[in-house]
């Protein structure tokens, strides 16, 4: 019994862990397109009539595209992350004494605790969405 709890905070951490990863490469991949964007723009802004401009128009209209591919690429990975940190949640709660679920917390926590990796996608979105409208 004491083996399979110690099986089960394993796989919590190593999902928890994922998530982490999972939001780390979103904010990265973003930064830089973000920062592409922007460098971009300012290069079309110095001088559109340079022999590059059509390629830096190409590159205006698709880094948004770009960055919510990837933004809908990883939120279906967090999905499945925490999709699974509920149902190893669950199955403990079914498992296992109160006492020893120190390992699953209030659901205030559990809110709180996915905050970030539910809500720093959607923010990317929105920033690509209106740079694309």
């Amino acid at each position: 019994m004491d083996q399979d709890f110690s099986l089960l905070q394993a796989r919590l951490s190593h999902e928890d862990d994922l998530v982490n990863q999972r939001v780390s490469w979103l904010v990265s991949s973003q930064s830089f397109l973000l920062t592409a964007y922007a460098i971009t723009l300012n290069g079309l802004a110095a001088d559109a009539s340079k022999p590059l401009a059509i390629v830096q128009r190409k590159l205006l209209n698709l880094l948004p595209v770009v960055g919510i591919a990837c933004v809908l690429l990883v939120c279906a990975a967090l999905i499945g992350g925490l999709s699974a940190i509920n149902e190893l949640r669950r199955f403990a709660a079914t498992r296992y004494q109160k006492d020893r679920l120190f390992l699953i917390s209030k659901p205030m926590t559990q809110f709180l605790g996915v905050s970030a990796p539910v809500l720093i996608p959607i923010v990317f979105l929105v920033i690509w969405s209106a740079v694309l409208l």
